[in-house]
């Protein structure tokens, strides 16, 4: 039995040190691609940009949670956006707003849907923020039309 013990542990240590040569990826790797040789060459990186909403299209807006509207919570949520090279959401954080409403706000963010974005006809990944509004019951996209109306 204990010979049976130590061939386990003998065998579970091997694997382990042959895995440790694959290296994984950090989350910055998966999120904007691996480091080149080149530091100063960004063009994997994304493009910051500012407020998304106008440029965000969605198959229809979350409903209010109804055990949030029943607590009167109301407010405006803001989320950090990073959209890949495709137009989809691929990370999604609540910066501001009611920490009750995040979850829905975050849900509706990476349901979103974007334009591809280009530079030099070069698709690139952005990054920048959607802004959803909880109130009367309603969840509303502000500045859809701009920041003008």
């Amino acid at each position: 039995m204990k010979t049976l013990a130590v061939l386990i542990l003998i065998l579970c240590a091997v694997g382990g040190l042959a895995q440790t040569k694959q290296r994984l990826k950090s989350p910055v790797e998966i999120l904007y691609g691996s480091a080149k040789n080149d530091p100063t060459e960004k063009d994997s990186w994304p493009v910051i940009s500012g407020v998304l909403n106008s440029k965000a299209s969605f198959d229809s807006l979350p409903a209010f949670p109804k055990k949030v509207q029943e607590l009167k919570i109301e407010g405006r949520v803001e989320v950090q956006l990073l959209v890949d090279e495709n137009g989809e959401v691929i990370f999604a954080n609540p910066l501001s707003g009611p920490e009750a409403l995040w979850a829905t706000a975050v849900k509706a963010a990476v349901a979103a849907r974007f334009p591809p974005f280009k530079v030099a006809d070069k698709p690139r990944k952005v990054t920048g923020r959607i802004i959803f509004d909880f109130k009367n019951g309603k969840v509303e996209l502000p500045y859809k039309n701009g920041f003008s109306g």
